[in-house]
């Protein structure tokens, strides 16, 4: 198995390396000169390309700030409602908004805790239990 690894390494070392474009003789010929109007129109196109870039610049950072400033908002909002809400049960008289069930309620035969339709605990009021 060595001696076909070694022959193949021999060859690829006997063999001159192959230049690219060999069967070119004389370099290409240069591109014609097609006049200066079309020298002056290639120069406006890359002005108004080079303008479209920038004002393209200025639009994603643009986005970009209202992106950021969108999601600081939506933080900043879920936190302050969060605090409200707890504020808000901690305050009533009737208890929390949300039941707790899984210390007053036993939980059913598959483990889940059901409180819809059933009689709460007694810090809340009767006629909120259904």
């Amino acid at each position: 198995m060595k001696y076909p690894l070694i022959f193949f390494c021999l060859l690829c070392c006997a063999t001159t390396a192959a230049q690219a474009g060999w069967f070119f003789d004389d370099p290409p010929p240069p591109p014609p000169d097609l006049g200066p109007e079309y020298r002056a129109k290639i120069s406006s196109l890359e002005e108004q390309i080079s303008e479209q870039h920038a004002t393209t610049n200025r639009w994603e950072v643009a986005t970009g700030t209202l992106a950021l400033g969108c999601v600081l908002l939506f933080v900043i909002g879920t936190a302050l409602g969060a605090k409200t809400r707890q504020h808000h049960d901690a305050t009533r008289r009737l208890g929390r908004s949300v039941p707790n069930t899984t210390a007053t309620v036993p939980a059913s035969a598959n483990g889940a805790h059901h409180h819809l339709g059933e009689a709460g605990p007694p810090d809340r009021h009767s006629s909120l239990a259904a």
